[in-house]
């Protein structure tokens, strides 16, 4: 079971996110005050999977408690969103440059929050499998010079990304490669549009469609190719996937007429990290990793 904590001086705005959430499989926990939820996260820790946190409490600014939160080396991996009853395209920035995952505005619309919030607890739950795995994987790339590797699943850019990163001396580098990758499956050979991916994730069945369109004759035989290079002192990955290509450059900026959708920040994501180039017509990404290892 996944908890989520919420962090809001209104009492009636809490009942109202846990109403919203009923059906999903949460544990919920409140806290009113800054101070309180510093106490709440100091309990219970890593057990915490999303905070939804007003930004404006009665002790301070939720941006405040976001910035000690992104200090605490353990709880890197919670996804935190932000919520405001006004639209002020300044707080949106700092709060996603703070680290936010994402930025709600009241009154709640309760799809949007579900989507939302079941798409932050996977990102934590995915940021945190993946640290797992590197751990065990720390030495499978040293002695890779060049190499080939296909990928048709989610599940097989998963372990990619896992065993790529842990020849890097930073693990979240495997969430940007991991973000790369599900796009190249998604949005390259599967073809699921922005739309269609925004409109899935509203109803909870994108495990179930990128599963139909794998059987698909037109999708089966597609896959998107990576290959690896030790160059110097780097290790050069390309991504190249069988589709037709997107305008990546859209996708580079924060768009503030995405700001509010469920999904669409991952290549900024990994452009804010990792070295990212992509080329024309945008089925092929490539990615340079400084090597750490002596």
């Amino acid at each position: 079971m996944s908890t989520i904590l919420i962090v809001d001086s209104d009492p009636t705005e809490i009942s109202l996110l846990e109403q919203m959430l009923e059906d999903e499989d949460f544990r919920f926990l409140t806290a009113a005050r800054a101070a309180e939820a510093q106490e709440v996260v100091r309990a219970e820790g890593t057990e915490i999977n999303a905070v939804l946190m007003d930004w404006q409490l009665a002790d301070g600014r939720g941006l405040e408690l976001l910035g000690w939160m992104q200090e605490q080396p353990e709880l890197g991996d919670i996804e935190i969103v932000v919520e405001s009853t006004e639209f002020v395209p300044e707080n949106v920035k700092q709060a996603i440059d703070a680290g936010a995952y994402y930025y709600l505005t009241k009154p709640f619309d309760e799809p949007r929050v579900e989507a939302i919030v079941r798409a932050a607890v996977e990102s934590c739950e995915i940021r945190r499998r993946l640290a797992e795995k590197v751990e065990e994987a720390q030495d499978a790339f040293r002695l890779l010079h060049s190499g080939r590797f296909h990928v048709r699943r989610i599940r097989d850019a998963e372990l990619l990304a896992v065993h790529i990163s842990s020849g890097w001396a930073q693990p979240e580098a495997s969430i940007g490669l991991l973000e790369l990758l599900v796009n190249a499956v998604e949005h390259g050979n599967l073809e699921i549009t922005y739309e269609e991916k925004g409109r899935l994730l509203a109803s909870n069945r994108l495990d179930e469609e990128r599963q139909h369109r794998l059987e698909l004759p037109k999708y089966k035989s597609r896959l998107v190719r990576v290959d690896l290079e030790q160059v110097d002192s780097a290790l050069r990955i390309t991504i190249q996937d069988e589709g037709q290509g997107f305008d990546y450059e859209r996708f580079l900026v924060l768009d503030r007429g995405r700001l509010f959708d469920a999904h669409g920040r991952g290549i900024l994501l990994a452009s804010n990290t990792l070295d990212v180039k992509y080329s024309p017509p945008g089925n092929r990404v490539s990615v340079t990793l400084p090597r750490q290892w002596q």
